[in-house]
């Protein structure tokens, strides 16, 4: 999938063992269909989701408010609104080199 440049760039996580990031808001619909999507594939992977309500934070909210919910995978938007579980799959195989040696 293709995303466009224009986007903002997306935050890390903060939990060192997430590869993950989710942002989301409460009462998004398609937010409560992806997430159990999201978080098989972190399982089935080995991995954790840290999740963020973008509406918790005004940087979060003014950048991301239009796209949610938003997969980002090792600090790069995988997909928004929905979810692909093979794509997320994919994602999630790919490390780079550095997180292979620290297990990340």
């Amino acid at each position: 999938m293709s995303l466009p440049a224009d986007l903002p760039r997306p935050p890390r996580t903060t939990d060192p063992d997430a590869r993950v990031l989710y942002l989301t808001r409460p009462g998004c619909h398609l937010c409560d269909v992806a997430l159990p999507v999201v978080r098989a594939e972190a399982d089935r992977a080995g991995t954790v989701v840290e999740i963020l309500d973008i509406d918790e934070d005004p940087a979060l909210q003014r950048d991301w408010n239009e796209h949610v919910p938003v997969i980002v995978v090792d600090g790069a938007v995988q997909a928004r609104y929905r979810v692909d579980a093979p794509s997320l799959r994919s994602a999630l195989t790919r490390r780079r080199w550095w997180q292979r040696i620290l297990g990340r």
